[in-house]
């Protein structure tokens, strides 16, 4: 088995352990109304502009042929999905967002942490702590769906009644991921290539994962209490 199989197995676990965490727990657990999606929906462009940066952070580091997998990755998010017939994120879409200082402080800690971490590890520490939030959002790794489905479902139920109601763009990001990750494993395969990087890209995982918790914890105590 390659070290890259090996950490990949390791991984996996994590991320469904991940979904067992207090904190996953808890924003699964409050029941969704209007004003508890609003608390979503107000951090959501910001958080989908943080991967950006954290991508962006990540490429500038990394070897020729994982920039040109990353750009792959983020012509999607940025430029254009024929899926979507608009990239992911827009300029509209940040012109329509409420600015950072509105955020909630531990989400706006998170964003930041998650850039440094980022900009000052190795490139492929950098590419797992961005690849590790796509991991758990895989339907075909995470048992019983990534967050992205759990979540949509759950706003389905709770909220407007059935997936064919929910916007586009999150109807889109139910399975997206589920190629946005397995892109990588290529890059991975190629360039885990002993225990040490193995051991590296684990921690990674981790680190993001940590900060992940932090993030959605943050917004799952925001929720409750309304």
């Amino acid at each position: 088995m390659s070290e890259w199989l090996k950490a990949r197995s390791v991984i996996d676990e994590m991320v469904n352990q991940h979904f067992e965490s207090a904190e996953y727990r808890r924003i699964f657990g409050v029941r969704l109304t209007a004003a508890r999606q609003a608390i979503l929906d107000l951090h959501y462009p910001h958080y989908i502009k943080s991967r950006r940066d954290c991508w962006a952070a990540a490429s500038a580091k990394a070897p020729l042929d994982v920039k040109r997998a990353i750009w792959e990755h983020e012509k999607d998010e940025l430029i254009f999905d024929e899926r979507l017939g608009s990239a992911h994120l827009t300029d509209d879409d940040m012109a329509a967002a409420t600015a950072e200082a509105t955020l909630l402080p531990g989400a706006r800690a998170a964003f930041w942490a998650w850039v440094h971490l980022c900009s000052t590890r190795s490139w492929i520490e950098g590419l797992m702590i961005n690849h590790a939030t796509e991991r758990k959002n895989n339907n075909d790794i995470v048992s019983g769906g990534g967050f992205t489905h759990r979540m949509a479902m759950k706003k389905a139920r709770e909220i407007v009644g059935s997936v064919e109601k929910l916007d586009p763009n999150t109807q889109l990001h139910m399975t997206a991921d589920i190629g946005h990750s397995d892109m990588f494993d290529p890059v991975f395969d190629k360039y885990v290539r002993d225990a040490d990087t193995g051991a590296t890209v684990i921690r990674a995982a981790q680190d993001c994962l940590a900060l992940d918790r932090a993030y959605r914890g943050t917004l799952g105590s925001a929720m409750l209490e309304l």
